[in-house]
């Protein structure tokens, strides 16, 4: 699979399927005012006190290398490049559409907002055995709880599908769930593998649901093939997005 643009600084062996939202520039500004690929939210469907976190405060809440020890994080960074990438996934089988959907940047339960950053173990290592990204993204009340349905429903049936991209390059992939994860209010987990490029186009995706917020980690090994979810990693990112949503 060809490499993600955003990571390239970090590990030149992340496939281009995840999160490929998190090197678009089609994010929500400062200011939450919604850009191309995302959906503002009227007041009609926004109850009081429930505005979904603002691109910058995402951006606040987002895990730092700091706050993992051991780990090195780096926030994806958007180039003019990238903000004309609409990197879609479109499957084509309806009810694997959501699992399709968390890696693409054109959902149908749209983001209102999102950040996406990469991460590693560093500690004691010259190169990382594994390469994790992340996008977090605030959606609108009741949305991110529609997510985590979506795709544990779809786990529940989908085991194969095809995908078209924004290009019209399709894929086969093979859909396997993953192991249960404890963090976040809720989470599911599945292995999402390019059956044409078994060995280094197999990863881990890991949705999280915090709140209203829903955090979609890949995970990746150097050698090819699908890692595993750093928990402590992504218990302080749920950790942090808890307490932004409690200001």
């Amino acid at each position: 699979m060809r490499k993600t643009r955003c990571a390239a600084a970090t590990a030149a062996v992340l496939p281009v399927l995840l999160l490929a939202a998190a090197c678009s520039g089609n994010s929500s500004d400062a200011d939450g005012n919604a850009k191309t690929g995302t959906a503002k939210p009227s007041a009609s469907t926004t109850p009081p006190g429930k505005v979904p976190l603002t691109k910058a405060q995402l951006t606040s809440a987002l895990i730092t290398t700091a706050d993992v020890p051991g780990w090195t994080v780096q926030v994806s960074q958007t180039t003019a490049t990238d903000s004309q990438d609409d990197s879609t996934l479109t499957a084509d089988k309806p009810q694997c559409q959501p699992l399709a959907d968390i890696t693409s940047s054109k959902p149908k339960i749209p983001r209102m907002a999102f950040v996406g950053a990469a991460f590693a173990k560093t500690t004691g290592q010259t190169n990382p055995d594994q390469i994790d990204q992340m996008l977090v993204a605030s959606q609108a009340p009741g949305d991110a709880q529609k997510v985590i349905d979506s795709v544990k429903a779809a786990l529940g049936t989908c085991t194969s599908f095809s995908a078209v991209d924004n290009t019209g390059t399709k894929t086969p992939f093979a859909i396997t769930k993953g192991p249960a994860v404890a963090t976040g209010d809720a989470s599911a987990s599945y292995v999402m593998t390019d059956t044409a490029d078994k060995k280094t186009g197999a990863a881990l995706v890991t949705v999280v649901k915090t709140g209203d917020t829903i955090t979609a980690y890949l995970s990746v090994k150097a050698a090819g093939g699908p890692g595993q979810l750093p928990l402590d990693v992504a218990r302080k990112q749920s950790d942090k997005l808890k307490a932004a949503q409690a200001k």
